[in-house]
Order: C-alpha cells, then sequence, then structure tokens
C-alpha cells in the first residue's frame, strides 16, 4: 500500500502539518542498473500521473479527540458529502467491476489491495507501479498520494523489483529480464519482519502457521466481527489490543520491527478509515458487518463464516471518504498516536525472547542515538517519521545480496521518502543502531515461499 516529490521540499517550516500539542488533554505515554532506474526515476518527473501533486496541506485539530469520540473519517473530520465525488462505480459492465482473480493474478494478505485489484483499480495482475498505486488507491480509497506513494517505493526496495518498479500485493514474481536483481521479488506476503509483521487483524503470525501469514483466520475475524454491529475506530483499537496480546501470549518469536511493527496498527486503521461507506446522512462514515464481510471475502451466516481466498470486494452503492479529505500520512499517525494513549504496550518496540508472553521492550534511544525515546516519540511527528526513517535506515541491510548495486534503491527510496520527513519536519536521524534486536530470535525469522 503503499513519496512525495521535490514540491514538497519547498514547504515553509511553519506551513508543515504537526501532531504537537496531541496529548494536550489525554495522559502522556510513547532503495548496466544505474542508468536504467535513472531513467525510470526521471521518467516519473517527466508525467504528472507518476508523482502527483499532495492534496492542500490537512490540518489536525489542536487537541485531538479521544479515542471514543473520533468518527469514522479519522482525526481531521470529514466535512462534506458529493455523491459525484464519492461513488465508487463497481457495478456489472463497467469498467470497475469485480472480475474474480485468475491463476496467475497476485492476491495477499491486505484485503483492501486484494479488493482494489479485483475491480481494476490496480493492475488485476496483482503487480504494480508507484504511479499505478497512487492512482488506483486514490480512486477507490481517497488513500493520499503521498502514503501511498510512500508506502509503494518502500515495497518495491524491500519486496519488489526496482530495476523495473514495480511490486506484488502478494507472492512472488518473476523480475525484469534487464537484469540487477539475484533473486525473485518476494512480494509482500513473504516479507516477514520487513514489511509484513505479527499482530495482524485477521491472519495469524508467520511462525505459528509454518511462515505463512496469508491465510485468514475465521476464528481472529470472528473476534473482529462480534465485537458491533457498527465499527468505529475504539473497536478497532480494542481489536488491536487483542491481537497483540495474543501474539505475545501464544509466540516466542514474536517480534515488533521499527517499521514493519508500525504495519498492524496502521492497518487496523485502515480498515475503519478506508472502508466505511459515507452518505449525505452519515458524512463521517459507517462500517457494518456486511461492508467488513464484503471487503474481507467473507460468506455465510453468523457462526459459520467462510473466507474465499482473494476474493475480496468493493460493496456496490458504496461512497468513499471525501477526495478533499485524503487519508494520508499525518492522520494515519494521529490515529497511531491516538491508539498508543489508550493501549500504550501496542506501540513498542522489541519481541518475545524465544517463549511466549516473554516480551523486551527496546527504547527507541537506543536506536536513534537518543534523537527520539519513549516519551518524546508520541510529541509533535516524531512517530511518523521514525516509521519512515526506519524504513530507510533498514533498507541497505534487507537487500544486501539480493540487489547487485545498492545505490540506485537506495536514490529511489530517497527521492520519495525524504519529502515526507520534510513535510513531518523530521528531526535528523544519523543514527540507527539495529544491535539491541539480536536478543530476538523473531528478529532473524524470514519465512521465503
Amino acid at each position: 500500500m503503499p513519496a512525495v516529490f521535490s514540491e514538497c521540499a519547498r514547504v515553509s517550516t511553519a506551513s508543515r502539518v504537526t501532531l504537537r500539542d496531541f496529548n494536550t488533554n489525554q495522559p502522556s505515554t510513547r532503495e548496466k542498473m544505474r542508468l536504467l532506474l535513472y531513467t525510470f526515476v526521471n521518467t516519473a518527473l517527466a508525467f504528472p500521473g507518476m508523482l502527483p501533486d499532495i492534496h492542500a496541506r490537512q490540518s489536525l485539530p489542536t487537541n485531538l479527540p479521544l479515542s471514543s469520540q473520533e468518527g469514522n473519517s479519522g482525526p481531521i473530520p470529514s466535512l462534506t458529502f458529493n455523491a459525484a465525488d464519492q461513488f465508487v462505480d463497481v457495478r456489472p459492465g463497467t469498467i470497475h467491476q469485480f472480475i474474480a482473480p485468475g491463476s496467475n493474478d497476485k492476491r495477499g494478505l491486505c484485503p483492501g489491495l486484494n479488493a482494489a485489484a479485483n475491480h481494476g483499480f490496480l493492475p488485476r495482475s496483482g503487480i504494480a507501479t508507484i504511479a499505478q498505486t497512487v492512482t488506483g488507491l486514490g480512486q477507490a480509497y481517497s488513500l493520499g498520494n503521498e502514503f501511498a506513494a510512500a508506502l509503494a517505493v518502500i515495497a518495491i526496495a524491500l519486496t519488489g523489483d526496482p530495476i523495473a518498479g514495480t511490486w506484488s500485493i502478494g507472492g512472488s514474481y518473476s523480475p525484469s529480464l534487464l537484469g540487477g536483481l539475484l533473486s525473485n521479488p518476494s512480494g509482500i506476503d513473504w516479507s516477514h519482519n520487513t514489511y509484513e509483521s505479527d499482530a495482524s487483524p485477521t491472519r495469524v503470525d508467520a511462525y505459528l502457521n509454518n511462515g505463512d501469514a496469508t491465510p485468514l483466520n475465521i476464528a481472529r475475524f470472528d473476534k473482529l466481527y462480534n465485537l458491533a454491529t457498527n465499527y468505529t475506530l475504539d473497536n478497532l483499537r480494542d481489536h488491536n489490543k487483542y491481537v497483540h496480546d495474543l501474539s505475545i501470549n501464544n509466540n516466542p518469536y514474536y517480534f515488533s520491527a521499527p517499521f514493519a511493527g508500525l504495519v498492524p496498527p496502521i492497518a487496523h486503521h485502515f480498515v475503519i478509515n478506508l472502508m466505511s461507506n459515507h452518505s449525505a446522512d452519515n458524512i463521517q462514515g459507517t462500517l457494518t458487518r456486511e461492508t467488513l464481510k464484503s471487503f474481507f471475502s467473507i460468506s455465510g451466516p453468523d457462526g459459520a463464516h467462510l473466507w474465499t481466498a482473494g476474493h475480496e470486494r468493493i460493496p456496490q452503492n458504496w461512497y468513499k471518504r471525501p477526495t478533499a479529505n485524503p487519508y494520508g500520512a499525518v492522520p494515519a499517525f494521529a490515529d497511531v498516536a491516538i491508539l498508543a494513549t489508550k493501549y500504550p504496550e501496542i506501540v513498542q518496540f522489541g519481541g518475545n525472547t524465544g517463549t511466549p508472553n516473554s516480551f523486551v521492550g527496546v527504547d527507541p534511544g537506543d536506536i536513534t542515538g537518543g534523537v527520539l525515546n519513549s516519551v518524546t516519540l508520541l510529541q509533535g511527528n516524531n512517530l511518523g517519521c521514525f516509521f519512515f526513517q526506519a524504513a530507510q535506515q533498514a533498507i541497505p541491510s534487507v537487500l544486501q545480496g539480493v540487489v547487485s548495486n545498492l545505490a540506485p534503491v537506495t536514490a529511489l527510496v530517497n527521492q520519495y521518502i525524504s519529502p515526507v520527513t520534510q513535510l513531518l519536519n523530521c528531526p535528523a536521524l544519523n543514527t540507527f543502531n539495529q544491535s539491541a534486536f539480536n536478543q530476538f530470535p523473531g528478529a532473524g525469522y524470514h519465512p521465503t515461499q
């Protein structure tokens, strides 16, 4: 899922969005191939569709709402409903009608990505470029351009083909014939602890399922399903707490990495912010059980649910969040910060030490050389900064032995990530010490397909 462009670098410090004052009324708590890639990047810059402008700056309320008081549009409320703008036309016979994936099409563990591919917002093959990701997820869900592009470029660098500029929403695929890769791209399904992580909303931890985190677990889905009939962000945060504790109590290899460990909390918030149906009567949006089942490819009556792999659908007569209020990096990390005030233990890095329920945390200060610590992590935009900077820092070690030349890959990542960290007014992070993670067996657990 998924960045931006030189225009971001020109935003003045005064106009940057900040999460400062977040805790005012709440408890205080927490990358032959250099030329080819150069051509790819500069082709991107030549076409506006490759690097769409960031939406007008979003403004967060001075004091963000308590978790229980937040609507389904997240920390920046939707102000209007416009049917022409928000209607997602997936009716039979239209260009975005549902078509079940073919045997060679990639589908994976993210229901929103699967649904977007099944309706042709992403390529139906399940293999996408940055431009296709940004355009498609914007059309389908109003996911922020800068957020979609950043997530896509990280997926390309960590799990995809940086020579061709593609990534897979599911499993591995054949790389470009241009050369430069030393193995097939894994896809995000087989990216444990680099992109995919433990404590998924509906998937079992990889270690507990023979290395495969892709199948939906009906019991885990039902736990979410039975929380409500109309779901809120507070419901999903409660579910996040449940699966987090489930992982720690049962998975001896549970591990929460600085980048990948924040993916599950973000994924929980995606469910509400991107799957809710909006209307004139409910501008903020509502997520019902039937809509949830459609997005997660669940059929059958209560108590006898069935999952059909890869058949996730956007419901008919469904209206996305307003394009004027996209779900971008700023509101996404504000949501995670709100989560951390309710359940601070979720937004921690570290893992179990080889037995269940043996979690040891690592202070961000030990990773960042004191630039950030467990207290300052939730101040300003530091949580979003840490997420993107951790991805940048992790790429060289992850790609060692995977690509023949790291320089163009890291250049591509920096091209897209640095403007986001500038947008967030991030502090310089010159130290990123991962040695503290050597004590966790899960940190070295990377199952392959």
